[in-house]
């Protein structure tokens, strides 16, 4: 889970059993914390392995420069996050380094969109941006496929005018 903030999908990953194990992710110390709170306040996670058999850790790294070996790792997911990233070309080659062959890229993000018309309802000044702002569907697939995902098997599916679901492999 790439950049878990809170760890509320590590938990439900690792809840859901269908993993030996998952690992929760992040660049700040501060979510890796409070995900460390919430899973030692989670009575189904509290010893660091699920009732179902699932272990569970927290690791700090950069999705830019991922601390694991290549052709590690089944599946990769990161909820509402890739617009956080600050050099999406590296995240995203790294994350399909280190997923093993056949495994799988799950995300959700936001089109430029959804942040233009927040920056419309708080006044603030949308040129300068913490974000990166994904234009388009056909934006967010050509940077999967830059990273190394093969084209015919990228789909990225806008719910609304502005959330994006993207897989990959």
């Amino acid at each position: 889970d790439m950049s878990c903030a809170t760890g509320l999908f590590t938990r439900r990953l690792a809840k859901g059993g269908d993993y030996e194990r998952v690992i929760g992710c992040d660049y700040s110390d501060s979510m890796l914390s409070e995900a460390r709170r919430r899973i030692g306040a989670d009575a189904e996670l509290r010893s660091g392995v699920s009732s179902s058999g699932t272990k569970v850790d927290l690791v700090r790294c950069d999705v830019g420069n991922i601390p694991m070996q290549s052709d590690s790792v089944m599946a990769f997911h990161a909820g509402a996050a890739m617009h956080c990233w600050p050099d999406l070309d590296a995240a995203l080659s790294e994350i399909n380094r280190v997923l093993k062959p056949g495994g799988r890229y799950f995300a959700s993000t936001f089109l430029a969109a959804y942040f233009r018309n927040v920056a419309i309802a708080s006044g603030d000044d949308i040129t300068e941006r913490p974000f990166q702002y994904f234009e388009s569907a056909d934006m967010l697939k050509d940077l999967l496929v830059k990273a190394g995902f093969d084209e015919d098997k990228v789909s990225v599916e806008v719910l609304g005018s502005s959330c994006a679901i993207l897989r990959a492999e």
